[in-house]
């Protein structure tokens, strides 16, 4: 599938395990609510920091946007307020994985140079994905999470497909 297609399921499925884990908030009256509303905050995002929307959302647009969306009903106009107050302080972005100043190899770039030059470019592109897989694992390491155990084995099985031969390797040499 497409870009937007990923994005698409991983937005329902956002709304869906949210609607699940949270529903003693009693905010949405349905996962559909709770993916348009994440759509909108993308949205939000978007029209207030980006360079290059001319003419920004306001909050009453941003509240009239999101009418009827929960079943026909409205989200309460004080938890939209403050989603809308809590974007406009604070853009949503995501960390960047490359270091400073630098740039992604170009795969066209690689054209017509010589296969010790390749190895070293792997090389250094491994480095560098070693080196923020590992900043981020102790970035999170100090964090405390709730954790969320596993009730069925469709839960597990796609993890474990990935990682049994790796898991098994790593024990065979220790």
């Amino acid at each position: 599938p497409g870009e937007a297609q990923k994005i698409d399921r991983i937005m329902e499925k956002f709304a869906s395990r949210y609607c699940e884990t949270n529903a003693s908030l009693g905010i949405f009256a349905s996962a559909d609510a709770a993916y348009v509303l994440a759509y909108s905050i993308i949205m939000l995002t978007t029209d207030l920091h980006s360079t290059q929307v001319k003419t920004k959302m306001t909050k009453e647009d941003y509240i009239r946007m999101n009418r009827g969306i929960n079943d026909s009903k409205d989200l309460p106009r004080e938890y939209l307020e403050s989603i809308y107050d809590e974007i406009a302080s604070s853009e949503i972005k995501l960390k960047t994985s490359l270091g400073e100043g630098r740039q992604p190899i170009n795969r066209l770039s690689m054209v017509g140079v010589s296969e010790k030059q390749r190895r070293q470019a792997y090389k250094q592109e491994m480095s560098v994905m070693a080196e923020t897989a590992q900043a981020i694992m102790e970035d999170i390491s100090d964090k405390q999470a709730l954790f969320t155990s596993a009730t069925h084995v469709d839960h597990v099985r796609p993890m474990f497909k990935v990682a049994w031969t790796p898991l098994l390797a790593a024990i065979s040499v220790a």
